[in-house]
């Protein structure tokens, strides 16, 4: 076993020794930590004056937000905001108003949750429609969500046993939602696909030239002809190979997760997701949502460094390993399918960067195989586990038998 882990520590100096691969992972963990602060940058203009710097509006829709935490989205609630909203004149740029500031913008994310339930594919529900809101509509607001959810979900591919069983999870959902500040954790959903996305494609420049540099140095006859060269030495090449895109995406993860806590504010944490995507059939909160969302990314991470070493195993160059990779990853995020056409979508949500979108972690269609319907929040992970076991014998058995020349 000593051998081994000398083997695996051989391979790690080899990857991090090199100046290119430390500046990529350094430059990965800089741009992790300037996105979290990104949109805290610059300033708000009104009429073409600096209104207010990007943080310290942060930190009043805080206070605004925080004010509000622990009171329930009720019909009371939501008159409150719809007779603060009604004081806006009519204009292009509303949130430009002393009126909004000064009546309507504490109740901001109010307004952001109750909004989108009124939406309709033929009419977009704006704030002139808002302020007419009535009582008898705020009061029958999550009779209006529970229609709209039955509504979507009939539009999808699913079988009837599957729209039966998101029906009885929504049923779950704990209503009048309670209102809580949560842009700590919103803020963390946002970067996630970034920094799953950079996880994944810093990992592939590291690992790339597992196999492949071998190759091209000519150390492979050397390798497959030494005394752990077909057995012991792979093997540590492919723990290695995933113990680093492990080690990546976890540490970007945890800067993503510490600075937005740390900047925006720890609190939500048991928080419902409806505060953030009020259309979820799902009864889970936001640490939650934070943890499977995460869980997902990183098992797309460990399934494309699996890909990655099987085309290092079969390519004798690492750059091609590597801009094969980056169109993996890149490619699907031009590509969209609706769900009427629900076998399409779910194949390409099995794809790395799809199970990297917060929308496809939570999204209401399930995997359905032969009669067992899963959750996407689970599924996803499961598959990418389940494919990276599958792919890695490949890779083993492409380096072990190629032909030296």
């Amino acid at each position: 076993m000593k051998i081994f882990w000398r083997l695996v520590g051989f391979e790690y100096k080899k990857i991090l020794y090199k100046k290119s691969v430390i500046i990529v992972l350094a430059l990965a963990v800089i741009t992790t930590a300037v996105s979290v602060w990104g949109t805290l940058l610059g300033n708000y203009y009104i009429e073409g004056e600096v209104f207010e710097s990007n943080y310290d509006a942060m930190v009043k829709d805080r206070s605004y937000a925080r004010a509000l935490s622990g009171r329930e989205i009720d019909s009371k609630l939501i008159m409150e905001t719809v007779e603060a909203y009604s004081k806006i004149p009519k204009k292009d740029r509303y949130y430009d108003t002393p009126e909004y500031q000064a009546f309507a913008r504490k109740y901001s994310e109010i307004y952001g949750i109750v909004r989108p339930i009124y939406n309709s594919e033929s009419r977009r529900f704006n704030m002139e429609d808002f302020q007419l809101l009535t009582g008898e509509q705020a009061a029958g607001f999550y009779a209006e969500r529970h229609s709209r959810q039955v509504q979507a979900l009939e539009e999808t591919g699913m079988s009837g046993k599957a729209k039966e069983k998101l029906i009885a999870l929504d049923e779950q959902i704990k209503t009048p939602f309670t209102y809580s500040y949560t842009d700590g954790y919103t803020r963390f959903f946002t970067l996630m696909y970034t920094v799953g996305l950079m996880a994944a494609f810093v990992m592939a420049i590291c690992i790339a030239p597992i196999f492949s540099g071998e190759y091209s140095s000519g150390a492979d006859q050397l390798i497959l002809a030494s005394k752990h060269g077909k057995n012991m030495l792979i093997t540590a090449k492919l723990f290695t190979g995933f113990t680093l895109a492990s080690a990546i995406c976890l540490v970007l993860t945890a800067i993503n997760y510490i600075l937005t806590i740390l900047t925006f504010g720890s609190d939500g944490l048991n928080s419902q997701l409806q505060l953030y995507y009020p259309m979820s059939p799902y009864p889970l909160t936001m640490g939650q949502t934070a943890l499977l969302f995460s869980v997902c990314v990183f098992f797309a991470c460990l399934m494309t460094a699996a890909i990655t070493m099987l085309l290092s195993a079969k390519f004798k160059s690492a750059y091609g390993v590597i801009i094969i990779t980056t169109l993996i990853l890149i490619v699907p995020m031009f590509i969209n399918v609706s769900y009427d056409r629900i076998w399409l979508y779910n194949l390409l949500h099995l794809l790395p960067s799809g199970m990297m979108e917060f929308g496809s972690v939570t999204s209401p269609v399930q995997y359905e195989l032969s009669g067992v319907i899963v959750k996407p929040y689970v599924f996803l992970p499961l598959f990418a586990a389940v494919a990276g076991i599958l792919v890695t014998p490949f890779a083993y058995r492409s380096f072990k038998t190629h032909q030296i020349v």
